[in-house]
């Protein structure tokens, strides 16, 4: 028996592996959206640079798999209903939402930028406490605003967070949820290594803990270890002033946290700052 279901999962890999495959570019979709070039493959679609032939701009669609059917169909719906509300500055706009051949599709304003991972493993770009401390500001603005609509995030992380001209936008909405609102069984299934309990409720402040673990990541872009010492934890690696130390342990739930939530946290990055500039 337990040969038959691994031969059968191995079949439908392979399986997604072929009818999930990137399109070609100069493949145009529905007649107006010719593709440039594959953005990003996740576990439910695919995301293109697309040339939007009607206005001439460059934009970025997402392609349900057609390996996952109903699923992808109503996740990218899903997707689309809560970017849909979403009208900030810093949150790419919903274009278009359509179907076309079967498969579904949505099509995102094209943020042109280097996500933060990109600057950091690609460019080795290496960040000061301040810098870091300006993202994380910036960070809050778009944050807010989805929180402020009823939702978090779910994934705030430095791959969804784009520089743009010194400024940062937030995209993939793909796991956000209402406030109250569970893990779905088919996001956790997206996310092997979730980080809060599975029956946890969708709350403001676990977009603020992804914070606090995008700031420790980035503040980790400028550290250099020793030779010869052995790994320990960020309290003793880091050379942080102690305002930043004790914002992070309040973040990562190491003591109190911000009772006043996004606004509290923001607050306090406005005073530290202004004590660094």
């Amino acid at each position: 028996m337990g040969g038959s279901v691994e031969l059968r999962r191995s079949w439908q890999r392979l399986l997604g592996l072929w009818t999930d495959r990137p399109r070609r570019e100069g493949t145009k979709i529905a007649g107006r959206y010719t593709i440039n070039g594959l953005l990003g493959m996740g576990s439910y679609g695919l995301t293109y640079l697309c040339t939007d032939e009607h206005s001439g701009k460059d934009v970025a669609l997402k392609e349900s798999k057609p390996s996952k059917g109903r699923l992808a169909a109503g996740l990218l719906d899903r997707e689309a209903d809560v970017m849909n509300r979403m009208d900030h500055p810093a949150i790419p706009e919903l274009l278009d939402v359509f179907t076309y051949r079967t498969r579904s599709y949505i099509v995102t304003e094209y943020i042109l930028g280097e996500t933060l991972e990109q600057c950091i493993f690609d460019q080795g770009r290496k960040y000061t406490e301040q810098e870091c401390l300006e993202l994380v500001r910036q960070l809050l603005a778009p944050i807010m605003h989805v929180h402020e609509q009823g939702f978090i995030h779910g994934d705030v992380r430095i791959p969804n967070v784009i520089l743009r001209n010194g400024k940062v936008h937030l995209i993939d909405f793909g796991l956000t949820r209402r406030m109250g609102e569970p893990l779905l069984p088919e996001l956790k299934r997206r996310m092997r290594e979730w980080p809060e309990p599975e029956d946890e409720l969708a709350a403001p402040d676990q977009d603020l803990q992804d914070l606090g673990h995008f700031l420790l990541f980035m503040l980790y872009s400028s550290y250099e270890p020793e030779k010869g010492r052995k790994p320990a934890s960020w309290q003793e690696e880091l050379k942080l002033t102690p305002e930043v130390h004790d914002m992070l342990e309040r973040l990562l739930g190491f003591r109190l946290g911000y009772a006043g939530g996004a606004l509290e946290l923001q607050a306090d990055i406005e005073r530290m700052l202004l004590r660094l500039r």
